[in-house]
C-alpha cells in the first residue's frame, strides 16, 4: 500500500494541519524567539520568561510530535523488521508510539536526576529547550520534505536530507541545552548531564532499530 492511500495517515495528516491552522497565530507569536535561538542560546532562555509564549510554545511541541510522526513514517526515518507486515496507518502509529515512549524515558530521567539543591530552576529550563528544537525540526524538515517532492526528488534521497537535517538540528540542541546548563554548574556536570539526559536516550531510540 502506498503511505498516502492510508486512510488512517489521511486522518493523521489531517488533523495536523487543523491543529496548525488553530495555532497559526501562536506559531508566529512564538518564532522570533526560537529563530533567534539558531543564533543565541539568551533568546531560549528569554522565552521562558513569558507564560504565555510558553504555554503556547508547550502546545505547539505537542503538534510538532506528531507532525515529526508522520515525517519519519512517510520518509522512513525511523523503521523496524517487524514494522514491514504493518500497514502504513499502523506503521505511523509505531513510530508516534516510540516517540512518544523516548519523550517518557527522557522526562524520567529528568526528574530522577534533577538536582536537590541549588540549580534547579536552570536545570529545569534546559532541558525544556528540547520542545523549542521539536518544533523547529518539524518546521524545517516539512518545508524541506515538501520542496523537494514539489521537485520531483525520490523518497531515498529525502530520506538521506532529512537525516542530515535531523542530525544538525540535534547537535544545535545540545549545544544550547549545555550552554544553559553552564549557568548553574561545572563543565563536568553539565558533560554528566548531556549523556545521562540526551546521549543514552537518543542511543537507545538509535539501537532499538537495529534490534528490532
Amino acid at each position: 500500500m502506498l503511505w498516502s492511500a492510508s486512510i488512517l495517515n489521511d486522518v493523521l495528516v489531517s488533523l495536523t494541519a487543523l491543529l496548525l491552522i488553530l495555532y497559526l497565530n501562536r506559531l508566529l507569536g512564538v518564532a522570533p524567539s526560537l529563530l533567534a535561538g539558531f543564533l543565541r542560546w539568551k533568546e531560549l532562555v528569554n522565552l521562558e520568561d513569558s507564560v504565555r509564549l510558553t504555554r503556547d510554545r508547550n502546545a505547539l511541541a505537542g503538534i510538532a510530535v506528531l507532525a515529526l510522526s508522520l515525517l519519519m513514517s512517510r520518509y522512513g526515518l525511523l523503521r523496524y523488521a517487524f514494522m514491514d507486515s504493518l500497514s502504513p496507518g499502523l506503521q505511523t502509529l509505531v513510530v508516534l508510539g516510540v516517540l512518544l515512549a523516548f519523550l517518557l524515558l527522557r522526562a524520567i530521567l529528568v526528574y530522577a536526576l534533577a538536582p536537590r539543591r541549588g540549580g534547579r530552576e536552570t536545570y529545569m529550563l534546559a532541558q525544556r529547550v528540547l520542545y523549542d528544537f521539536i518544533i523547529l525540526a518539524a518546521i524545517v524538515m516539512a518545508l524541506t520534505a515538501g520542496l523537494l517532492s514539489v521537485f520531483g526528488v525520490n523518497t531515498m534521497s529525502v530520506n538521506r536530507v532529512l537525516l542530515y537535517e535531523g542530525g544538525v538540528l540535534y547537535a544545535l540542541f545540545l549545544i544550547r541545552r549545555t550552554q544553559i546548563l553552564l549557568n548553574s554548574c561545572n563543565q563536568f556536570t553539565a558533560f554528566l548531564y548531556l549523556c545521562s539526559l540526551e546521549l543514552i536516550p537518543a542511543s537507545l531510540l538509535i539501537a532499538s532499530s537495529f534490534v528490532f
